[in-house]
């Protein structure tokens, strides 16, 4: 972990300088530049950090989101060396489409992986290859996130906070992305969940060309981050709409969650679908869990405060002495009567989660820890949503997938 704390250090340090040299001739798109190179260049959870920034421009603005936005599928490459080293560790002996296909350039390059287009027996397969460093640098970031974890939990006011838990639930998830096998199985589940779906098409796994690092499904055509903004209005909404619905599909209703929707995740095609072609981090409820997520959420399309407040209060753990219920109830009730029936372009998911984590460490308890996981997913999408549908109440869109999980469970 020093050796990769002592390169991290360095990397910021220059990107300093050169940020500096940047705005001293005047450049303004310096920051989003440097902040894309720093972020590609350490790679890891710092690129992971960067890619789900990306997603939120009404957070960072747009032209921040642009600059982030190549980390999705245009990070730096890994060379051919590098991704033969993983095929043959995979297969042994390499079939010759897929040595062919890996020595040249990739389709597609993100945070922990390389996709390669290869053809054989009158097929066109996508290849997912694992970059072969990129573990040990996910684990020493890991390593260094969990023990800052551990030092602010003893300090008075995060004393209560499940921060630990947390953490470590985020670090084992984003773990599994490196774990080709479990994701081809998730790939597999994702589809068989989002085949109800209208408009959601997810690649089917080619197991006999699948290994540890090696994942090959169908190739699907048409996987352009730019095809978004090139679609008719009317389109374009009806396309983020089977999104939102296979989201909330899977959260409301199967408790397996696809976390990482990002722009190089999902695409937005011009045939009127929406490719979902990744699902290394995911993540499975436990069944008590979505059950109270659900309910949770059931309580703010009502706007029903009162039993929001009674949800959170049944997840708490610990020692409730000293903790201010009374207040943490007010605080809830305020909070999602005062967010119930907005707008996508009006409620905004970043401040309601801010308020809702304040309140808890203001009034001493603190709700399920597993809900940060449909949280994250739901950061991804309300930035996709904000952007191209702005309109649409991204609450009152939830509700017959709402019902049909509190219904299933009865």
């Amino acid at each position: 972990m020093a050796v990769r704390t002592a390169r991290v250090g360095a990397e910021v340090g220059a990107a300093a300088l050169r940020l500096a040299a940047a705005r001293v001739a005047r450049r303004p798109d310096a920051l989003g530049v440097e902040l894309s190179r720093l972020l590609d260049r350490l790679g890891g959870a710092y690129l992971k950090l960067g890619q789900l920034l990306a997603t939120r421009v009404d957070v960072i603005g747009p032209d921040l989101a642009a600059a982030l936005g190549r980390l999705h599928d245009r990070a730096r490459p890994m060379s051919a060396g590098a991704a033969l080293s993983t095929v043959r560790s995979g297969f042994g002996q390499v079939p010759a489409f897929l040595e062919e296909a890996v020595r040249r350039p990739p389709v597609a390059s993100g945070s922990v992986a390389c996709v390669y287009r290869a053809e054989t027996e009158g097929r066109i397969l996508a290849v997912k290859v694992l970059r072969p460093d990129v573990g040990r640098a996910m684990r020493s970031d890991l390593a260094a996130i969990r023990a800052l974890a551990a030092s602010l939990q003893r300090l008075p006011k995060l004393r209560r906070i499940p921060l630990a838990e947390i953490v470590d639930q985020l670090a084992d998830s984003l773990l599994t992305q490196l774990d080709f096998v479990a994701e081809a199985q998730n790939l597999r589940q994702l589809r068989e969940d989002l085949g109800r779906v209208p408009g959601v098409v997810v690649p089917q796994v080619v197991a006999e060309h699948c290994r540890p690092g090696v994942i090959t499904m169908e190739f699907l055509d048409g996987l352009d981050t730019s095809t978004v903004h090139q679609l008719a209005p009317r389109q374009r909404e009806q396309e983020v709409r089977a999104l939102v619905q296979a989201v909330y599909r899977m959260l409301f209703i199967n408790g397996f969650i696809h976390v990482d929707l990002h722009q190089g995740n999902t695409y937005f095609r011009t045939d009127g679908t929406v490719a979902v072609v990744d699902a290394g981090f995911a993540f499975r409820m436990a069944e008590p869990a979505r059950r109270t997520f659900t309910e949770f959420f059931a309580g703010m399309i009502r706007g029903d405060g009162e039993t929001c407040a009674d949800i959170l209060l049944s997840t708490t753990r610990g020692d409730l002495s000293g903790a201010d219920i009374d207040g943490f109830r007010r605080d809830v009730i305020r909070l999602v009567i005062g967010s119930a029936g907005l707008t996508a372009e009006e409620f905004s998911l970043v401040a309601f989660s801010v308020e809702l984590f304040d309140l808890q460490r203001r009034r001493g308890l603190f709700a399920e820890p597993q809900f940060v996981f449909p949280l994250l997913c739901l950061l991804s999408l309300e930035g996709t949503v904000k952007r191209h549908h702005p309109s649409m109440n991204f609450q009152l869109e939830a509700a017959p997938h709402v019902m049909h999980g509190l219904l299933d469970t009865v």
